[in-house]
């Protein structure tokens, strides 16, 4: 798939992914807090999608809270999205915010 091509669905399905999450599982918020859909990478073959998300509890579950319903995410994507081949989800936790966040904390306990 040409990479131009590839980043329009990358886009286009972060935005699905994200609107699904929110509209589907709010049993998932009561126990993760806002879930965030961080990016979403897809493999040049169409094999796999990669959807880095974060929240704000219960980090250490949420991938797999995610992965329980991966298949009627993917059965929406197929739906919605003219995939010649609908890649496989995985869910990856991205702690990016968190570190930014340890940052941010110390450089305002310093005494500058």
């Amino acid at each position: 798939m040409k990479q131009d091509r590839l980043l329009r669905a990358e886009s286009i399905s972060k935005k699905i992914v994200s609107e699904y999450i929110i509209m589907e599982f709010p049993e998932l918020w009561s126990e993760h807090g806002i879930i965030t859909v961080v990016d979403v990478k897809i493999s040049s073959d169409l094999g796999y999608m990669d959807v880095f998300v974060s929240a704000l509890n219960n980090i250490d579950t949420l991938t797999k809270s995610l992965s329980e319903h991966a298949h009627n995410l993917h059965r929406s994507l197929w739906k919605k999205i003219d995939f010649i081949k609908v890649p496989k989800i995985r869910f990856r936790y991205d702690d990016s915010g968190k570190d930014s966040f340890e940052i941010y904390n110390t450089i305002k306990s310093l005494d500058i």
